[in-house]
């Protein structure tokens, strides 16, 4: 398969990992990076953002920026992600409604800390590899 090195599509990645374990209880990391223009070989990085899994009567905030880009065979990528949840009470608040709720008072907190990978490049025009399959150019590498 060919791949011009200089060609940068747009794409995105889903996301997936488990917490750690905090509190007697874990949370799952699911969703999809932010879409940027990047290849395998460019060290392209990806902001992704989200609430974890509902566990313990409670959910998390995250965000993080992947790793740069790793290349594998066949010419896709995979990043890596490591970054930590954002702080939740020990004991949840009782919500009526959604959304975010703090106390007035001081209360015990924890995070969580997730580390994993990037899976599946979505977003890509399926048309741009078809279509560039034969460029024969100086810039394309050649994977088997």
């Amino acid at each position: 398969m060919l791949f011009n090195i200089n060609i940068r599509p747009h794409h995105a990645h889903r996301i997936y990992a488990k917490t750690t374990n905090e509190n007697g209880h874990t949370h799952m990391i699911k969703g999809f990076t932010r879409n940027v223009n990047g290849n395998s070989f460019d060290k392209h990085v990806h902001r992704f953002q989200g609430i974890t899994t509902f566990e313990n009567g409670h959910n998390h905030r995250f965000y993080g920026v992947t790793g740069p880009a790793i290349p594998l065979p066949g010419g896709a990528h995979y990043h890596k992600i490591e970054e930590r949840t954002y702080f939740n009470y020990d004991e949840p608040l009782e919500i009526k409604h959604g959304g975010v709720w703090y106390a007035n008072e001081e209360r015990s907190k924890h995070d969580h800390r997730f580390k994993g990978r990037t899976y599946d490049r979505i977003g890509v025009d399926p048309f741009f590899y078809e279509s560039n399959k034969d460029n024969e150019s100086n810039s394309l590498t050649s994977f088997k």
